[in-house]
């Protein structure tokens, strides 16, 4: 039995990522519960990653927000990207050594943990959900050269608009946001270290989201008002986050003999 891409599901967030691209089976479903047989607890501000350290098992993030950053000698901080409910760190864990970069928790994060040869198990038994996977680190790597994209040309505006949309449509893969509204656990300094700007320019440019009516700030709670013209102004354009279902070749690939479990066509599109 398979669940089509578009169909509501429930399950845990990376399931429910995951689900957006393929029609999981039920034993690839049970392959990824498998990952959460254990299960750690960290505070706000603690190490996930350390940049220059051996990376050791990998991890799924079942809530909470951290941060992806580089650092400099002398303390200056890049963030390079969000890690959400749903987002795998260390998933290169065989291909690299040490981290090139940290990753930070923002808040106190539950996460799942899982040795590396899990990765190659996968590979091996279900070649679907490894492509799913190699999607899944496709799209981070877009999303950062979006980032580039915006720290070289986008206005702080322009920024703050996209970033906003971004973080709305990836949370709403992973059923939290609805309706536009979501929680935003991010300091001022933070989005800063993430937009390249500084906090007085970070908060002059919230104002004005608010007060042209697009956004609406309660503490953390952020509602964003108008979605179309917010992407409008941060000419946003999601064909980089890649919310599609997976292509007919692929399908075809993986339906062909002695190619692991099959794609079944209900709900696939070109």
């Amino acid at each position: 039995m398979t669940t089509a891409p578009d169909t509501p599901v429930s399950g845990s967030p990376l399931c429910l990522k995951l689900n957006s691209y393929i029609a999981l089976s039920d034993g690839e479903r049970a392959f990824l519960s498998g990952l959460d047989s254990s299960t750690t607890r960290l505070p706000a501000r603690a190490d996930i990653v350390r940049q220059g350290e051996r990376y050791g098992e990998a991890r799924v993030v079942r809530d909470g927000w951290a941060i992806r950053h580089k650092t400099l000698p002398d303390g200056r901080r890049q963030v390079v990207n969000f890690v959400l409910p749903g987002d795998i760190v260390g998933i290169y864990c065989n291909l690299f050594e040490t981290a090139d970069h940290s990753v930070t928790a923002l808040t106190p994060v539950e996460l799942t943990s899982f040795p590396a040869g899990k990765v190659v198990d996968m590979f091996r038994t279900f070649p679907r959900l490894a492509a799913a996977l190699a999607w899944s680190g496709a799209r981070e790597e877009a999303m950062i050269a979006e980032r580039l994209l915006s720290l070289g040309r986008r206005t702080a505006l322009e920024r703050m608009a996209h970033l906003i949309v971004e973080l709305l449509r990836r949370l709403s893969i992973v059923n939290l946001a609805q309706g536009g509204h979501f929680t935003l656990p991010v300091t001022q300094e933070i989005l800063a270290d993430a937009l390249g700007l500084s906090n007085v320019h970070i908060n002059r440019t919230l104002r004005r989201l608010r007060e042209s009516g697009l956004i609406d700030l309660n503490g953390q709670r952020i509602t964003v008002k108008d979605v179309s013209q917010l992407a409008a102004v941060g000419q946003f354009d999601e064909l980089y986050l890649h919310f599609i279902q997976a292509p007919k070749r692929l399908e075809r690939a993986f339906s062909r003999p002695g190619r692991g479990e099959p794609m079944q066509a209900k709900g696939m599109r070109p």
